[in-house]
């Protein structure tokens, strides 16, 4: 048995960064724990620096868990493809790229739900810490970090052309949504240094893998979490079919994510006694939340035609540019190879609070399937709803750690979720008729202009609404007051000792975006946690 200080699983958003936390002090040994491979050896590492080349990724179970999410009545019954990074820096190395906050009013209302500290001023000075951002000195951004922060080096026409849409539609053109208002269309800021996609492994583990204080893992699966006298004590792993044990001194810190994380701690014995015991798992500690409360961003969309061929899809009108991209991105990092393909966005009211409740995330090509390269011109508007009142859940389908586990979005169990959905869906249809696109816009593909009216939507939106691969919730934070909590205020997993879960799982409630730069404060501040809390222990000692 192998014995460390920290014990880190996962490599994702909030994993690199942990680990490169925890081991800047050359005294404290730390493992990090991957079930994938390195993103460092070729072709992967090709493929996870383009901004596109998720789509070369997603396809492979080697690299993407291939999750789904089961269906219920309310959307037909289907199943619903759902990535998950499966490599040195998780759902970040096949993800969109895009950084998004949220709102000042989501972390306000954590700490107003009981979770003293979590305020946005409190988490502000950890998105600055870590972030390099590159569009000029704001006092609500940092420089000096890792994390390089800056607009697509390369903007499709039809891009530009939906944000003067929008704004023609009466819209706030807005080129900072971490700024003082985040309503308004404009380009997104991107997780990218020189037009190369930063992952979290790329902007924090690469730099510390020649520390010698530092054990990365790959192509390990954590099978369960040892626990001796209700306290995490080390994990039982598997490397290529052999079983081994290692173990640690000081802290497991779970940062699987949303699904994942919560998979572990059920596998592992923590969680409602009732699924544990139906599956054959002896209870460590009952902990009802485990797993509960998981929160996503519906999504729906408008996909349209582009007859004059501006936007990305493999074709003969486009093979002059084809041809031409693997020199415009290895000479200059530009084209079409540099394009995340969600170049833009924005967000909305349409309850008349001023509080944005839909997020319009603009695709220039037709990506009707996460996995798939577009033969068809076209583009994309897909509505997000930002703050959804339904909830899921993540069980267990056995207690074989191999097995996937059962998710279940529970899509439109509140009617406000819908009702908002398609008020957002008929303001990206009425941007889209717009005179800025007037010349390069066909025919609406999906769903159809034939749906015009709320109940020809709604029942269109239920047959294609997706996720926004945001999966928060299932590990929550909360004060002693709320049973369900997962976690307490310093991410303590409740009733054991030794264990911390650090992930969107976590977050109390979704937040109004993208989900990869707030678990990066999240880990950020974490990892102040953990260090703070070793220096006290020593005091006490």
């Amino acid at each position: 048995m192998s014995d460390f200080d920290y014990i880190v699983i996962g490599s994702g958003s909030a994993g690199s960064l942990m680990a490169n936390r925890l081991s800047a002090d050359p005294a404290i040994r730390v493992a990090l724990i991957e079930a994938g491979p390195s993103d460092r050896k070729w072709p992967v590492n090709l493929k996870t620096a383009m901004p596109v080349g998720n789509i070369f990724l997603l396809p492979h179970e080697k690299y993407n868990w291939k999750q789904q999410l089961s269906g219920n009545a309310a959307i037909g019954n289907r199943q619903i493809n759902f990535p998950r990074g499966k490599l040195f820096g998780g759902c970040s190395a096949i993800n969109g790229g895009v950084y998004i906050r949220g709102q000042r009013a989501d972390y306000d209302a954590w700490e107003e739900a009981g979770n003293v500290g979590w305020s946005y001023d409190d988490v502000l000075p950890a998105f600055k810490a870590v972030e390099n951002y590159h569009e000029g000195d704001k006092p609500w951004h940092g420089s000096g970090g890792e994390l390089d922060v800056e607009k697509p080096r390369s903007f499709n026409p039809i891009a530009a052309a939906i944000v003067d849409a929008a704004v023609e539609a009466g819209h706030h053109r807005n080129d900072d949504f971490a700024g003082e208002r985040q309503d308004g269309f404009g380009r997104y800021d991107l997780n990218q240094r020189n037009g190369t996609r930063l992952s979290s492994a790329r902007a924090f583990l690469h730099p510390a893998l020649d520390r010698p204080n530092l054990t990365v893992m790959a192509d390990t699966l954590v099978r369960r979490i040892l626990f001796d006298r209700g306290r995490a004590v080390g994990l039982e792993i598997e490397q290529s079919g052999t079983r081994s044990t290692i173990s640690s001194r000081r802290e497991i810190i779970l940062c699987a994510g949303a699904i994942n994380s919560p998979q572990l701690l059920l596998l592992s014995g923590i969680g409602p006694e009732d699924h544990l015991r139906a599956m054959g798992i002896k209870p460590v500690h009952h902990l009802p939340g485990v797993g509960a409360h998981l929160q996503d961003h519906p999504t729906v969309h408008v996909a349209m035609e582009n007859p004059s061929g501006e936007s990305y899809a493999v074709s003969s009108k486009a093979l002059p540019r084809i041809l031409a991209s693997p020199f415009k991105y290895l000479i200059k990092r530009e084209g079409m190879l540099a394009s995340n393909v969600a170049e833009c966005g924005g967000f909305l009211c349409t309850d008349g609070s001023g509080r944005p409740d839909i997020q319009i995330t603009f695709l220039v090509g037709l990506k009707l399937d996460a996995r798939s390269v577009p033969r068809r011109h076209g583009y994309m508007g897909l509505i997000q709803l930002l703050r959804p009142k339904s909830a899921g859940s993540v069980r267990l389908a056995s207690n074989r750690p191999e097995d996937k586990p059962v998710i279940d979005p529970n899509f439109f169990a509140d009617p406000y979720d819908m009702k908002t959905l398609i008020a957002g869906f008929r303001e990206a249809r009425r941007i889209f008729a717009q005179p800025a696109l007037a010349a390069m816009t066909g025919n609406e593909i999906e769903p159809g202009a034939q749906h015009q009216s709320d109940a020809e939507i709604d029942a269109a939106l239920r047959k294609i609404v997706n996720t926004a691969y945001h999966p928060t919730g299932t590990c929550k934070m909360g004060p002693d007051s709320d049973p369900m909590a997962v976690v307490d205020g310093r991410l303590r997993v409740r009733g054991v000792a030794g264990l911390r879960v650090v992930d969107a799982s976590v977050m109390p409630e979704i937040i109004s975006g993208n989900t990869s730069a707030p678990t990066m404060m999240i880990a950020e501040r974490a990892a102040r946690f953990i260090l703070e809390d070793a220096v006290q222990s020593n005091i006490a000692a």
